[in-house]
């Protein structure tokens, strides 16, 4: 059950982002996340870190996002291949290159939520802090419909992954 004030924050702002309603309430990303109302998230075990990065690759282009609260930084670009080396995830692409700590991620949660007046999708990846590591949303076309296939695939590896 939400706490007053996590209550409080998402009768005030239902569509902000979770980084907003966690400021407003004084919790973290990870117990907003927690306290979405049903159907908003589900939530998997952070151990599926490869397997979930390795799946995104087949879905063309995505928006990577990662908000620090001071900056939100985003990519449009494919997953690219990865590697394991070091316990980190190492991104081999361009633009989208980096190295990602494979045991810092305690939650992954496919969340599917209406912001600024439209329905998102992400795979969304939390560290053992609360706070939210990076965001993968669903690519948009044009017309910002989510582009051929990705909706399906998206719930498809959702529902594999909370059937466990």
């Amino acid at each position: 059950m939400p706490h007053t004030t996590l209550a409080a924050a998402f009768a005030e702002k239902p569509m902000a982002p979770l980084e907003d309603i966690a400021r407003m309430a004084g919790t973290s990303v990870a117990e907003v996340l927690h306290n979405l109302p049903g159907g908003e998230a589900t939530c998997i075990a952070g151990s599926h870190f490869i397997e979930i990065m390795q799946e995104m690759r087949s879905w063309g282009e995505v928006t990577f996002i990662v908000n620090t609260g001071d900056v939100v930084l985003e990519v449009k670009a494919p997953i690219p291949d990865g590697s394991e080396g070091r316990g980190y995830y190492n991104l081999s692409g361009k633009p989208l290159h980096g190295h990602l700590k494979i045991d810092a991620c305690e939650t992954i949660a496919f969340v599917s939520r209406e912001m600024m007046g439209r329905l998102g999708h992400s795979v969304q990846f939390y560290s053992f802090d609360g706070n939210c590591m990076f965001k993968v949303y669903l690519g948009r076309d044009e017309n910002r419909a989510f582009l051929p296939g990705q909706e399906a695939a998206f719930a498809k590896l959702r529902d594999r992954m909370a059937a466990g």
